[in-house]
């Protein structure tokens, strides 16, 4: 099967939710709630690449997409059914735009025109280490910001409510578009 213009993938092991942790040897159910956006599985696996969109993702590779392809919902009736992304047997399609970024070989590669930013802390006297609002570190650039001089690990100044939270083997980042990046600090 191959669209013409959307990835086909499946959520990565099988798993829609991620919302197990193992205590003691034995896995727990922490969180039945299927609201929170945290919880939903953002790790596809590529069955296939779309006909009429030129990208670097590959058939295998591992994909970041967007909280809601593998999310399940209520209809208007209550009754818990599929994301509207949902084909058949554990297969789902996703256009180009919601996909972030591609794993292959354990290395991370943000595709299209997103990039994956730190979160960079700050001590205040008084609270401590906080978050510094709207500068971040390069985690995961992409072909079009290294064409522009912005590599990772190069700190940088960004729009205000524009970054959206991800975590990434274990690590917060925050997904944003390449246009909302401000500066680059030296």
């Amino acid at each position: 099967m191959r669209s013409l213009n959307a990835f086909i993938i499946k959520p990565k092991n099988g798993e829609k939710y991620i919302n197990t942790e193992s205590i003691g040897g034995k896995e727990i159910v922490v969180n039945s709630s299927i609201e929170e956006a945290k919880d939903v599985q953002r790790i596809g696996i590529v069955v296939s690449v779309p006909e009429l969109f030129k990208s670097e993702v590959k058939v295998g590779d591992e994909i970041i997409v967007w909280h809601n392809v593998f999310r399940m919902i209520y209809d208007n009736k209550g009754i818990m059914i599929e994301s509207r992304f949902y084909i058949k047997d554990d297969l789902f399609y996703v256009d180009p735009e919601l996909t972030y970024m591609v794993i292959r070989n354990g290395e991370k590669i943000a595709i299209h025109d997103n990039v994956f930013v730190e979160p960079s802390k700050i001590h205040d006297q008084w609270e401590g280490d906080k978050l510094h609002e709207q500068v971040g570190i390069i985690k995961y650039t992409n072909s079009t910001l290294k064409k522009e001089g912005i590599f990772n690990e190069d700190r940088i100044v960004f729009k205000k409510n524009c970054e959206h939270e991800f975590e990434i083997d274990g690590e917060k980042l925050y997904r944003m578009k390449n246009n909302r990046i401000l500066a680059k600090l030296n």
